[in-house]
């Protein structure tokens, strides 16, 4: 049986843009908030490296996802897969792993990690080390000319210019992915319909039969009888280890046993 009766793909589809605009929601409200002392900055700076990993991901799922919307939405669509193109970049040099010349850049780039005064100081290394990895990512976007693609010049979190051009960049990004998410989850939820009770007994089989083995396929097969027969089972099992009566006529009048 295909998984297009309960529509797993598109539910799935659904799944992703969800708990993507969630994430995205939570580090924009992180993002926003005003650094006061080094606990705040290292908040921010991680959040920063957190926010490129979800970037990323809407990038993924903006190009594998097929989306039938307005033409506005898909034109929003194209361009939100170009603007994106700087997250897959950030996530597969500084998140996703860390690439080793990166970080052997960002050593070189940032010397006063290892200032002998502060090599007893975990805090002071730790901000240094997130913001040394986030402007090579950025310093390391480049066209073939070896000038940063976005903003044309490297990038020093430290310098407040650069930070605010930065982060305000960023900002927008990030609104410009969650507005494209609410929009695409908005449309897919259009098309999922939603279960009753009368087809629980059917959507516990399944759930039942889900293999989480990546590697194989998964089984979509459904008998009414042969579910009946393992509710059951089930419940005679239940009714040995001593379960309510009330609670086992209440079962069996849900699954007509």
């Amino acid at each position: 049986m295909r998984d297009d009766k309960y529509q797993i793909t598109k539910k799935a589809q659904y799944l992703n843009l969800l708990l993507l605009k969630d994430e995205l929601q939570h580090f924009d409200r992180v993002l926003s908030e005003a650094v006061s002392d080094t606990e705040s900055w290292l908040s921010k700076l991680r959040a920063t490296r957190s926010v490129f990993l979800a970037l990323s991901n809407v990038k993924d799922a903006a190009d594998k996802i097929q989306i039938q919307g307005t033409i506005e939405f898909v034109t929003k669509t194209r361009t939100l897969r170009k603007d994106l193109l700087f997250a897959k970049h950030f996530r597969n040099r500084g998140i996703g792993h860390l690439n080793d010349t990166l970080l052997k850049r960002a050593v070189q780039w940032s010397p006063q990690i290892f200032y002998d005064l502060s090599k007893d100081n975990e805090n002071f290394k730790l901000v240094e080390a997130q913001r040394a990895i986030i402007e090579s990512c950025i310093n390391s976007y480049i066209d073939k000319d070896g000038i940063q693609k976005i903003f044309g010049t490297e990038m020093d979190l430290m310098y407040p210019p650069n930070a605010k051009q930065f982060y305000s960049y960023l900002s927008v990004l990030i609104k410009e992915a969650i507005d494209w998410l609410a929009k695409a989850s908005e449309i897919i939820f259009g098309f999922i319909n939603h279960h009753t009770d009368e087809e629980i007994q059917e959507l516990a089989a399944i759930a039942g039969q889900t293999n989480f083995n990546l590697n194989e396929e998964a089984e979509f097969s459904y008998s009414l009888e042969e579910h009946r027969l393992n509710v059951a089972k089930s419940l005679e099992a239940l009714e040995e280890l001593g379960t309510d009566p009330t609670v086992l006529k209440f079962m069996r009048e849900k699954f007509e046993i």
